[in-house]
């Protein structure tokens, strides 16, 4: 049989779909509550809002290791459950959108080794354990970021051409607002940062063993650093976005993946899973 496989990266859980291609029934739906599940404990999230404790009001982050594991222990049950990788043929991501994380130097080195032979006999959290400038993930509920979005609004000439370029008026959750907080608050972990990826291509880059998979430009719109129109990254709201951060606007660059449609074919599976 021919499979695909769903995979969502949500606020509270990792969710899965199997699905047959040619008969079009559902074969499994799987969910990982990043509380109730033993194997996700230990990553210090609160039992309420599932982020880790704020260090100050409206900080909203979540850990990556606490991704890497949840993504061991869904492919673990699928085995379990009797779904062959060798089945499935396609597979897609998808995640709480805004949420993004900082990958270091190293990264594109330890995301390559999950395509080595024997690469399985450790978890996704001690072979990736290394790869991150900053050790947590800004998500959609932060709301800290009011600063810094009024300074980005200020810059690009005010609400209406802000609006005009990116599509909307800078939200507090957004990727590029919080980038501009995080850079502001840890300029070490930012200069160390080789890629910033979005949850959803952060999955996608571990599934393939490439830190620097492109991100979709439905999940970039989210960012308020691509033009909408033109679907690439903006000029203006690079600018903005990384004035009097390390750097400056070669930096911010340097740091994003290309941008391409949603329906695009990133990699094969790495060995890892197979």
């Amino acid at each position: 049989r021919r499979l695909t496989l769903g995979l969502d990266l949500s606020t509270q859980s990792l969710s899965s779909v199997v699905i047959d291609i040619d008969s079009g029934q559902k074969v499994l739906e799987h969910s990982l509550d990043y509380l109730n599940d033993r194997r996700l404990a230990g990553f210090g999230i609160e039992a309420e809002s599932y982020i880790v404790p704020p260090r100050v009001e409206g900080e909203a982050d979540q850990p990556p290791l606490m991704f890497f594991a949840s993504l061991d222990a869904m492919f673990a049950d699928l085995k379990e459950a009797g779904v062959s990788m060798e089945e499935i043929v396609v597979c897609n991501f998808s995640a709480q959108q805004h949420g993004h994380t900082y990958l270091n130097k190293d990264a594109p080195f330890l995301f390559a080794r999950l395509k080595q032979p024997g690469s399985g006999e450790n978890s996704l959290t001690t072979l990736l354990k290394g790869c991150l400038a900053y050790h947590l993930a800004p998500i959609w509920m932060t709301s800290n970021t009011t600063g810094q979005a009024d300074f980005i609004r200020k810059h690009v000439g005010g609400m209406e051409r802000l609006i005009q370029i990116s599509g909307s008026n800078a939200p507090l959750r957004f990727t590029g607002i919080i980038i501009r907080r995080v850079a502001e608050q840890f300029p070490h972990a930012y200069e160390q940062t080789h890629t910033i990826q979005l949850l959803s291509s952060l999955m996608s880059a571990v599934l393939t063993g490439n830190s620097k998979v492109p991100l979709d430009f439905g999940n970039a719109c989210g960012m308020s650093l691509m033009d909408y129109r033109k679907r690439n990254w903006s000029t203006p709201m690079v600018q903005a976005v990384s004035e009097g951060l390390p750097g400056g606007q070669s930096a911010l660059m340097s740091k994003l993946p290309s941008i391409v449609p949603p329906d695009t074919t990133v990699g094969n599976i790495a060995t890892y899973f197979v």
